[in-house]
């Protein structure tokens, strides 16, 4: 393969007309303004994933079919683009020294890490004695961190209201556990 002929195409389509215009409409999509230092360098993977995605489409020799075809390639380059950066900027901030301790330091602390340990232990002990149901809520309020319960309503499919439910009854057997 050829890439630089294979793209050519690519890049003569896109400068025809208007067809700029998609990669213009994806990065709205994704909500990237204009004013962002990563704008440039997003528009111009936009071009490339644009000629790339022309070379590889095999549909009717319809401009509204490929149109659509190519937006939407464009579009899931860009998000896995964007995506890629956001776990490498996680990275580097769970790795930046001067806006966190070491993970040596948090060792360390004895108070953190007894805090730590008792918490563990109350949540074994809490989840031990909860219902399977309970269990649910205690697995998506400790264990993913959501702590929005229209959240959890949404992702299990069960109404705030019977969660609410379930939350009162865990924070007396929490009670019970303490005492």
């Amino acid at each position: 393969m050829n890439e630089s002929k294979d793209l050519t195409a690519g890049f003569d389509y896109l400068m025809q007309g208007d067809h700029k215009v998609i990669i213009y409409g994806v990065l709205k999509r994704l909500n990237i303004p204009r004013y962002t230092s990563q704008y440039d360098d997003l528009m111009q993977e936009g071009f490339i994933a644009f000629a790339k995605k022309y070379y590889q489409y095999q549909g009717v020799d319809d401009d509204k079919q490929r149109l659509a075809y190519l937006y939407q390639g464009v579009y899931w380059h860009l998000l896995d683009q964007l995506r890629k950066e956001s776990r490498n900027t996680q990275k580097i901030e769970f790795m930046a020294e001067d806006n966190q301790d070491s993970w040596e330091n948090q060792l360390i602390d004895e108070y953190s890490f007894e805090s730590e340990l008792s918490h563990n232990e109350l949540l074994n002990q809490l989840w031990k004695i909860s219902s399977a149901t309970e269990q649910k809520l205690i697995f998506y309020r400790y264990y993913e961190g959501i702590n929005n319960m229209r959240e959890i309503s949404r992702r299990t499919n069960i109404s705030t209201k019977t969660l609410n439910k379930w939350r009162k009854s865990l924070q007396q057997k929490i009670n019970l556990i303490k005492n």
